[in-house]
């Protein structure tokens, strides 16, 4: 079983997981140009340069736990109360579970079609991060 931490507390820029957005469109002449924003695509660079390059050409089951900050307008108290506690409020854990593995595509799997199980959730804690837990049939690499 591979473990893996993606931390957030040591870049500006960078407080918590996000979740990936809509395309964005934009008009080039005649045509219809789609792409993501920037900061979403800093955000999937920032998670890969933390994943190791693997390859791992296998099948996957995999875990992925994300941890959110607990807010600054919440008193001490809620503090202590709201640790471990489920997220349930934006973003969307689908998006954020797109953001994970579009970004560890061709480089710590193949392609995210791999993977044949997944197990997600979000809470709050007092660090973000991102836990990946991977279990691989084969523990082969290329």
């Amino acid at each position: 079983m591979e473990h893996i931490e993606i931390k957030f507390n040591d870049r500006k820029g960078y407080e918590a997981p996000m979740g990936s957005p809509r395309p964005r469109f934009r008009s080039v002449g005649k045509y219809v140009h789609t792409y993501m924003p920037d900061k979403y695509m800093n955000h999937k660079d920032f998670i890969k340069e933390q994943l190791p390059k693997l390859m791992i050409d296998e099948p996957i089951k995999l875990t992925i736990e994300f941890h959110f900050p607990l807010l600054k307008s919440w008193s001490k108290k809620k503090h202590v109360a709201m640790v471990g506690k489920y997220k349930r409020t934006k973003p969307d854990i689908d998006n954020l579970i797109k953001t994970v593995l579009d970004a560890a595509n061709g480089h710590l799997w193949n392609d995210d079609n791999q993977i044949v199980e997944i197990r997600s959730f979000k809470k709050y804690a007092e660090e973000p991060k991102i836990i990946m837990h991977l279990d691989i049939e084969g523990d082969s690499y290329q």
